[in-house]
């Protein structure tokens, strides 16, 4: 049996494996490949990671020292004060991922409830987060709940 990966704040020296990991998720959600995007989130991670306006927990690989098998990311985002954010400050959770062979460990919700320890110290109360089928009984346990309101998008068509 192999040796539980330990859960961490994630540092600059892991963006790489940050983008690897994000990489796996869109694989896994069979979202369309495009060229610039893990150039542009690694550098997104540099400076999200370096100003605390982002945050991630990691779960690092036992046997491969550098190598992360799972991860979550949170994001303080600012928007329009109202009366469940005061200050206009929330947290999303966003790239949500284990590697398939880690995956029924306990490693997502050990993420979830680091990255709810994270925003807590920052005093952010109202965390939101999108959910894949696998991942929402997890989040539901962990005390999150259908929004009040649905999320609606607008998307600019190409052409």
């Amino acid at each position: 049996m192999q040796p539980a990966p330990g859960l961490r704040l994630a540092t600059l020296d892991d963006v790489a494996e940050l983008v690897r990991l994000r990489g796996v998720m869109m694989d896994a959600l069979a979202v369309a490949d495009e060229p610039t995007w893990a150039a542009a989130c690694a550098a997104y991670l540099h400076e999200a990671l370096a100003d605390e306006s982002s945050g991630a927990v990691v779960a690092d690989d036992p046997c491969e020292p550098g190598r992360l098998v799972a991860c979550g990311i949170g994001t303080i985002i600012r928007r329009l004060p109202g009366p469940n954010t005061p200050d206009g400050r929330y947290g999303y959770i966003a790239s949500m991922v284990t590697e398939a062979t880690w995956r029924g460990r306990g490693l997502a919700a050990g993420i979830v409830v680091g990255l709810l320890e994270w925003f807590g110290r920052r005093d952010v109360h109202a965390v939101g987060l999108h959910a894949s089928a696998a991942g929402e009984p997890i989040y539901r346990r962990l005390g999150f709940a259908d929004a009040q309101f649905p999320e609606l998008r607008w998307r600019r068509s190409a052409g």
